[in-house]
C-alpha cells in the first residue's frame, strides 16, 4: 500500500506529498485518513476526501494557509507515535494539555475517532478536530469543552 496527498490547482490535481509503496503501514494510512487537518512542509491542509485506486490510497486536501512551525513546539522522533492534546481556542494559540506516546497506530486511532475522550490526569473533553503534523511527527487532537 502507499499514500499520496493531492491538492487541486487550476482544475488539476497535483501530488504534494507521497509515501512510497511499503514505506507506510496500512494502520498509519488509516490514521492519516481519520484526521481532518494535515500539516505538511509548513502548510496547513484540510481533508476534502479519501480515495483509493487499488493498492494506492489518496487524500485530496485543500490548502488552508501557510503554517510555519512555532520554534517552541516540540519535534518528535519519527520512530515513535506521539499524540498531543491541545485546547482549541479560536483565533489564538492552542496550549498543550498533555502529550502521550502510544505503541502503535491502532492505539492512536482509538483517540482519533472519539467524540469525547478522557485525557489522562486532566478530565473528559469533547473532541473538536485532529490533525497529523508531518513536520513534527505527531498527531494533534484539539479539545473543546471539558465535560463535568
Amino acid at each position: 500500500m502507499s499514500l499520496a496527498y493531492y491538492v487541486e490547482d487550476q482544475n488539476e490535481f497535483k501530488s504534494i506529498y507521497q509515501y512510497s509503496r511499503f514505506a507506510i503501514d496500512p494502520e498509519e494510512i488509516i490514521a492519516h485518513q481519520l484526521c481532518e487537518f494535515h500539516l505538511i512542509e509548513g502548510h496547513l491542509y484540510e481533508l476534502r476526501s479519501n480515495e483509493m485506486d487499488g493498492e494506492y490510497d489518496q487524500l485530496i486536501v485543500d490548502h488552508v494557509e501557510a503554517s510555519p512551525r512555532d520554534p517552541a513546539d516540540r519535534v518528535y522522533p519519527p520512530h515513535q507515535i506521539h499524540l498531543e492534546f491541545r485546547r482549541f481556542q479560536a483565533g489564538g494559540s492552542h496550549p498543550v494539555i498533555k502529550t502521550v506516546t502510544v505503541p502503535n497506530h491502532i492505539q492512536a486511532m482509538r483517540f482519533l475517532v472519539k467524540d469525547k475522550l478522557s485525557v489522562p490526569d486532566h478530565g473528559v473533553f469533547e473532541r473538536d478536530s485532529c490533525e497529523v503534523d508531518l513536520d513534527r511527527n505527531c498527531y494533534v487532537i484539539y479539545l473543546g469543552e471539558e465535560i463535568i
